[in-house]
């Protein structure tokens, strides 16, 4: 049996069983060989008010990680100091690596931070040796993102909506565009709905009254994660981020690319990246002041639009995009088949 420590710290809105739900603790036992006695799932806490707090503050959720006094099982259990000693006592090694999903990899993060100013865990020295993040927004959440297939001050656009404009055009091509867009919006709806909870994401709302929504939950991590946010500027200053650590940035990368084609010639094609759905590409593949691996999990398709029936072609497609949520979205990427091999494959380098 493998003694290799390892701490699992779940995202926004989860908690620490998401880890044995989706099949990783099973997967890293059975595959790896790992000692489940070591591998320790990181608990968030609970609110004033009794409640778990997967959605409070991650100055606080993250101080969990550092070792205090204790007698619940808990808390033990989501000290990095202490899984570290409990390695050491197996014959096992000091370094526990932490695997993060989401706002996880935040709040390792902000430990580490807090490690290296000498605040939390200092007089141990450094107990961590990786840190693994799946989808974490490091640069903020896409909340507000949105995707014309075609940019709307394109040449291309104003000639196809000018086309569709003359009365009893055929051709439909501005309209087939809009429809295969409802499709995406339809899909990042339902990514943000499973995300941040059916209060946030009613698909009737646009990107602004979405936000309002949010502000609703509450949430001290939402604003701490907002792209441009104070607390992330502060987090993301290089001279923050250990260097003895080693990073790795797993993410979802979902393209469609959309072909345009007139009469039988293809008159424009082009490719979008939606992220996996809530955190951009850019934010989860870069972690200021390192130089993580990044290992981008891309998911393809192709939509194609003939002229001659542009619109019954963008409708079937539509419907199919709408009500799919690939492999590679960020609430897929902790039971992601790939993702939990490529995890093995870095714990066991």
């Amino acid at each position: 049996m493998v003694l290799h420590p390892v701490m699992l710290i779940h995202g926004f809105n989860g908690s620490p069983q998401n880890w044995v739900e989706d099949g990783f603790v099973d997967f890293l036992v059975r595959e790896g060989n790992f000692d489940p006695d070591l591998i320790h799932l990181f608990h968030y806490g609970y609110d004033e008010e009794g409640r778990y707090n997967n959605r409070g503050d991650i100055t606080q959720i993250a101080h969990r990680l550092s070792r205090y006094p204790s007698h619940a099982a808990c808390d033990l259990e989501s000290q990095i100091v202490r899984l570290s000693e409990k390695s050491l006592a197996k014959g096992g090694p000091e370094k526990v690596d932490i695997v993060a999903h989401s706002i996880g990899g935040i709040v390792a993060r902000y430990y580490l931070k807090q490690q290296k100013a000498g605040l939390w865990d200092a007089q141990y020295g450094l107990r961590v040796g990786k840190l693994i993040e799946l989808g974490s927004p490091n640069l903020g959440l896409g909340i507000l993102r949105l995707f014309n297939l075609i940019p709307r001050d394109s040449f291309l656009w104003k000639i196809i909506e000018w086309l569709e404009g003359i009365p009893f055009a055929p051709l439909k091509m501005a309209s087939a565009v809009r429809i295969l867009e409802s499709g995406f919006q339809e899909m990042q709806a339902k990514a943000q709905e499973e995300f941040y909870g059916r209060i946030a994401a009613s698909r009737e709302l646009s990107p602004k009254e979405r936000m309002e929504r949010l502000s609703l939950l509450e949430s001290p991590a939402l604003n701490q994660v907002a792209e441009g946010s104070d607390f992330l500027a502060e987090l993301n200053r290089p001279e923050n981020t250990p260097t003895e650590v080693e990073y790795h940035c797993l993410y979802g990368d979902i393209r469609f690319a959309i072909v345009l084609r007139l009469w039988g010639l293809t008159a424009y094609r082009d490719e979008v990246s939606l992220g996996d759905l809530i955190v951009p590409v850019e934010s989860a593949s870069t972690i200021p002041g390192a130089e993580p691996g990044r290992y981008p999990f891309v998911y393809e398709r192709q939509l194609r639009l003939d002229v001659e029936r542009a619109v019954p072609l963008a409708e079937a497609q539509a419907l199919e995009i709408a009500d799919y949520l690939p492999p590679s979205y960020h609430g897929n990427l902790r039971r992601n088949p790939d993702i939990q091999e490529r995890v093995l494959r870095i714990l066991e380098a």
